[in-house]
């Protein structure tokens, strides 16, 4: 028997899903959050919890890619399948190295995501739905090793956001005050990304990655 957290803070999404997944036996109890302090705070009080279903979107204190680093550090038994409207594959690359078992997009069929969760629940992993293109995916991560490594391109879920936040304008000192980490952190994790991508600048690496669609701008 399963249980399931879904983290959303779209009422009704909430209510179409726990329908579908009331009508099948092997689901013990589907609970529901709108935010993610109030998911660790479920979770600390229900460690039984077998899969939580997140939101990429959550408007409350932090974002749904954030929040799985969250919950695989704090709650590694819990396994964790992303659903949302976007299919951006910079997206799914962060959900998948921060630990998510599967992405499905919104629009997957409602018997789609009801057997992904089950197959999460049963220790599967990887799962796209019918929705998205998976083949592409793992061209992105740069091939089915990366991918089952959860190891975009080679990188490290944490070199992953470094890059991603060098894309989005951030300095150094953004990047360590919003990673938590020294300067000296940052530097040598780009150091590492240029290593990877065999590339002299950091510059170059962003165009590289944002022309394969490691990260998005």
């Amino acid at each position: 028997m399963i249980n399931v957290l879904l983290i959303e803070d779209s009422a009704v999404f909430v209510m179409g899903l726990k329908l579908a997944l009331s009508a099948e036996k092997n689901f013990a109890s589907v609970e529901a959050v709108g935010t993610p302090g109030l998911a660790v705070a479920y979770l600390n009080a229900h460690p039984e919890t077998d899969v939580a279903v997140v939101d990429i979107t959550l408007e409350a204190e932090t974002d749904g890619l954030t929040l799985l680093g969250i919950l695989r550090e704090a709650f590694p038994s819990v396994r964790t399948l992303v659903l949302s409207h976007y299919k951006k594959p910079a997206y799914i690359l962060r959900a998948i190295s921060s630990g998510a078992s599967a992405y499905l997009a919104k629009d997957s069929a409602p018997e789609s995501i009801v057997k992904a969760i089950s197959d999460v629940a049963a220790g599967k992993c990887l799962f796209f739905g019918e929705t998205i293109d998976s083949v592409k995916i793992t061209r992105i991560f740069g091939g089915q090793e990366n991918l089952l490594s959860r190891k975009p391109q080679g990188l490290t879920s944490r070199e992953l956001e470094v890059l991603q936040l060098t894309t989005s304008g951030y300095s150094n000192a953004q990047i360590a005050s919003a990673l938590e980490i020294s300067l000296n952190t940052v530097d040598s994790y780009k150091e590492r990304i240029k290593g990877k991508f065999g590339l002299d600048s950091i510059v170059e690496c962003v165009a590289h990655a944002v022309a394969e669609e490691i990260v998005s701008v």
